[in-house]
């Protein structure tokens, strides 16, 4: 059984009770319900990815997990790199079109006014067709 007591380093922090629920940052209540959903929603994503990555690499070493194993892995400098790696390719995946500059919005308004009812970047009536005939599109 794991040892309740190690000196693994770890990145919790006493809760902090605030009235950030009765705040609005976004400029409307639901906008930022929805952005605390999203976020929450990447935050469970990325824990369960690096848990199974976790699995994965207690399989290779050890060919059998328990979740104590699970629970007391450490990863080794390298791992951890490229855990980080996935990570930031992570954020960027589902977060990145968040941060777009005004710049990158002026551009993106300017192509959709010079191709009416085109999505700059995305996907042609022919492949939407097909995504949907496959069941893939919505």
């Amino acid at each position: 059984m794991a040892d309740s007591k190690s000196d693994r380093k770890t990145y919790t922090a006493d809760f902090i009770k605030s009235d950030t629920e009765q705040a609005v940052f976004l400029g409307n209540p639901l906008m930022d319900d929805m952005m605390t959903s999203i976020i929450a929603l990447g935050a469970e994503v990325w824990a369960n990815r690096r848990r199974t990555r976790t699995i994965e690499l207690l399989m290779e070493k050890e060919g059998a997990v328990t979740r104590d194993m699970i629970e007391a892995y450490v990863p080794t400098d390298e791992e951890e790199a490229e855990m980080r790696k996935e990570r930031d390719a992570f954020i960027q995946l589902t977060y990145g079109h968040i941060a777009r500059t005004r710049e990158d919005q002026t551009a993106l308004d300017g192509s959709l006014k010079q191709n009416p009812g085109k999505p700059s970047g995305g996907a042609s009536d022919d492949e939407m067709a097909d995504e949907t005939s496959m069941g893939m599109g919505g």
